[in-house]
């Protein structure tokens, strides 16, 4: 697998992003919505005397807290455009909500509740990835309270001063998501490097693993035959045709590795000693993929192998061909061609 493959496949489920640091699947998560649902009910309830209208209060206090359910709900930041769009909504209705029924003179106080809860949901928002809509969200809230203000006989800077901690909120949690998000790069930088250092360890774990198995098949082939030579005695007719058939097995389990099965390796045994002249080769690394498939290839190339008098080659094709075996049999001026498609079925390739 490719460097590209591998960030982009297990990317989804290992890459941290800001709310997975926010952990919003915990505990703590849900007991910090909760005490945020509960807030918000408390300080509706306990000035809904000093509003001169009551039922704004009211639906603002269900439109932000279900804002707040939104926001802390798990996705992959940033946050879904669909989702942010609904919170800013969440924030420009209910500061139009109560800002007209809010006293008309002198201090708010908690009756502006609703200032604070939307400056919860716009933190959130920043944390998600949602800077840009959060702090247009915030602009239009304090436009809501200016005119508002401004609509009781005050100044427009009275407005602004009803937001203004909350926009230094804004600030700090704009600061405070940079930081998290340098932290999260920092993560998944070195996550990167420990998946790719395990890929690695692991490759050349399984090519050391597969230089042993080779060595010690090489072994149990030739070991006999080499210390008989190793005694300086000179050999029989039966040992030297046994070294040239452990030689060709050696041959046919380098060149032609997946083909190297034992029906394939007996039949061509026996086609070599009756002279006849086979070829193994393996341009695919791998097997065809199912167990069917490989019995029918080998039962069809035993058959050509029984049946050959000069020359045949076996040959495993690339993938991504029409023709995943052929098997090419010369017998004097006769050529005869035998392709099989990746189930190990005659094609026309």
């Amino acid at each position: 697998m490719s460097r590209a493959d591998r960030v982009t496949a297990p990317q989804a489920s290992r890459t941290v992003d800001v709310s997975r640091l926010l952990a919003l699947r915990s505990e703590g998560a849900a007991l910090i919505l909760g005490v945020f649902v509960v807030t918000n009910i408390v300080f509706t309830v306990t000035t809904i005397d000093t509003l001169s209208v009551a039922w704004p209060a009211y639906v603002a206090a269900v439109i932000v807290s279900a804002a707040g359910v939104l926001l802390a709900r798990p996705h992959p930041d940033p946050f879904p455009l669909r989702d942010s769009l609904l919170v800013i909504g969440a924030v420009i209705v209910s500061t139009a909500l109560i800002s007209w029924c809010l006293p008309t003179e002198g201090p708010t106080g908690r009756a502006s509740w609703h200032l604070g809860s939307n400056t919860w949901l716009l933190w959130f928002l920043i944390l998600r990835g949602r800077a840009g809509f959060a702090w247009m969200a915030a602009g239009l809230m304090t436009a809501i309270t200016a005119a508002w203000t401004v609509s009781t006989g005050r100044s427009v800077l009275t407005g602004v001063m009803m937001v203004d901690t909350q926009l230094g909120l804004l600030v700090v949690a704009t600061l405070f998501v940079a930081s998290l998000r340098r932290t999260a790069h920092r993560i998944n930088a070195l996550t990167e490097r420990s998946v790719d250092a395990s890929a690695a360890a692991a490759a050349a774990e399984a090519g050391r693993q597969v230089r042993l198995q080779r060595a010690a098949e090489v072994a149990v082939a030739s070991r006999p035959l080499l210390e008989r030579i190793a005694t300086g005695e000179p050999l029989t007719d039966q040992e030297r045709a046994a070294g040239r058939e452990g030689e060709a097995r050696l041959r046919d389990g380098v060149r032609g590795r997946s083909l190297a099965t034992p029906a394939v390796l007996d039949a061509a045994a026996a086609a070599r000693s009756r002279g006849v002249d086979v070829t193994l080769l393996d341009d695919r690394g791998t097997g065809l993929a199912g167990g069917d498939a490989m019995a029918r290839v080998e039962t069809r190339v035993a058959r050509i192998l029984g049946d050959a008098t000069e020359t045949v080659t076996v040959r495993l094709l690339p993938p991504g061909r029409e023709a995943a075996l052929t098997v090419v049999a010369i017998a004097g001026d006769t050529v005869t061609r035998l392709a099989l498609d990746e189930d190990g079925r005659d094609t026309a390739a």
